[in-house]
């Protein structure tokens, strides 16, 4: 899926995709809240297929259903404390890179020598993903490792997870 955002000066912002039918949503991201979802055909098309606005709450309980989220509304005070948690930690992914301090460890090995308040949660090797992987699982050069930490605490590890030299 190929998206494309633009700022709209004085209005927001507009985000465009086209889904594997060949139709484009594109929506139109005020600075109020309010959201504009157009389907259209072709990018330039003047007249949409079908149209609707969303106020920021109804867009934020779409947005939760879509993600999955389905028996409980969307409250702000939930919201607000995922924005806080959102400012203080990050989830990144990280190449280790051959020659590096995580090349040939054990992700057991690797949380001991990793900075405090980094976590490995998942690793991708090749195509497949492995999330939680195992203590005695080996990581290799050109693993990626999916980390959730502090924004310090994760660029330290990234500089170990860098080749030596």
């Amino acid at each position: 899926m190929r998206i494309r955002e633009h700022d709209l000066p004085g209005v927001g912002k507009r985000v465009a995709f086209e889904n594997r039918d060949g139709i484009i949503t594109v929506m139109i991201v005020h600075h109020s809240g309010k959201r504009e979802i157009y389907f259209v055909e072709d990018e330039d098309d003047d007249e949409a297929l079908f149209s609707t606005i969303f106020t920021s709450d109804e867009a934020k309980e779409l947005g939760a259903r879509l993600l999955g989220i389905h028996d409980e509304p969307v409250d702000e005070e939930s919201f607000e404390r995922f924005r806080l948690l959102r400012k203080k930690m990050l989830v990144d992914w990280i190449k280790v890179k051959k020659g590096s301090q995580m090349d040939a460890r054990s992700v057991e090995e690797a949380q001991m020598s990793i900075p405090e308040g980094v976590s490995i949660v998942g690793i991708m090797r090749d195509k497949d993903i492995l999330p939680k992987p195992e203590d005695d699982f080996i990581i290799q050069a050109g693993d990626t490792l999916l980390v959730v930490g502090k924004k310090d605490s994760i660029g330290r590890f990234e500089e170990v997870c860098k080749a030596k030299g």
